[in-house]
């Protein structure tokens, strides 16, 4: 990965080839999209806010030709920049600004309940047409289940996944955003500042004003029930979700807690997610009031 790094800084060229293949790659092996994004996020923190902007012209002309060749339409390309290159330039430009990655993570959460807001409650009928797609794509799998009660809850399944689309889809890019802004700067800090973002990550701790919001939207989505509200918890979720690493990460690293735990941490979020990610999201949120690192250095 240094050595990528240090290949897409090279110039121009290398870097809009290495986001535009990678965000073809992403259509095979979604993770690819983090490295895309990771680009990006690379050129404005170290190159600036302009180089960031040319990095994402030339790359989009870039993953016009290959959707061209590869899939037969260059329209991919607008996708890719709508939804990708452009939140995680913004969130790095906002994070050179200002040099606080906690900012430019709460700025992510706010593009993503905008999304949620804009898809559920402005243009409803992209959702209808984002649901048909879906179903589209899931259908066969569902004639191919071998019973009828099979069938009844893959379809159960499906109507839940439609009806939270609108969230799922700003939940992702949100995820997605996040991610691509952190191996942005982790990119950074290992090729100009090693341990820069080792550091950065574990002290990281989210605003109060951020915490009494996504306190706001948790509560009225667990009273309430709405699936706007539901979809909104969703992002706020994945934000608290971020913190809640940080957390855990700076307490390991003030008890120099052997690195094994974090791998089964990481193992267990992957694998038993429904289990994980609530109790880890309420302990990011409660640290903000806390501050459990701090209260753990003074002990």
């Amino acid at each position: 990965m240094i050595a990528l790094a240090r290949f897409i800084m090279a110039g121009p060229s290398q870097a809009a080839l290495v986001a535009a293949a990678s965000a073809i790659l992403a259509l095979l092996l979604p993770p690819m999209a983090w490295v895309s994004g990771g680009v990006v996020a690379l050129v404005v923190l170290h190159l600036g806010i302009n180089k960031g902007a040319q990095l994402i012209t030339l790359a989009g002309l870039a993953s016009m030709l290959l959707g061209w060749l590869v899939l037969g339409t260059p329209l991919l390309a607008v996708g890719i920049v709508l939804l990708l290159w452009l939140p995680v330039w913004l969130v790095a430009a906002v994070l050179r600004k200002t040099v606080l990655l906690s900012v430019s993570l709460e700025l992510t959460a706010v593009m993503g309940l905008l999304m949620v807001l804009v898809l559920q409650l402005f243009i409803p009928d992209t959702q209808s047409e984002l649901s048909q797609g879906f179903v589209e794509i899931i259908q066969p799998a569902i004639d191919k289940q071998p019973t009828e009660a099979a069938k009844q809850q893959l379809t159960d399944a499906v109507n839940i996944v439609l009806a939270l689309l609108p969230g799922l889809l700003a939940t992702g890019m949100v995820i997605g955003t996040m991610l691509s802004l952190l191996l942005g700067r982790w990119w950074q800090a290992a090729l100009y500042n090693p341990g820069g973002l080792r550091e950065e990550f574990n002290q990281l701790r989210l605003s109060k004003t951020s915490a009494l919001v996504a306190t706001v939207i948790l509560l009225l989505a667990a009273l309430a029930g709405l699936p706007l509200l539901t979809m909104l918890a969703m992002v706020v979720l994945a934000l608290y979700l971020l913190q809640g690493m940080a957390v855990v990460h700076g307490i390991m690293d003030l008890r120099q807690f052997a690195t094994g735990w974090l791998f089964a941490l990481y193992v267990m979020i992957f694998m038993l997610p429904h289990l994980v990610i609530l109790p880890l999201a309420v302990f990011g949120l409660t640290d903000t009031w806390v501050d459990i690192r701090r209260r753990l250095t003074t002990q």
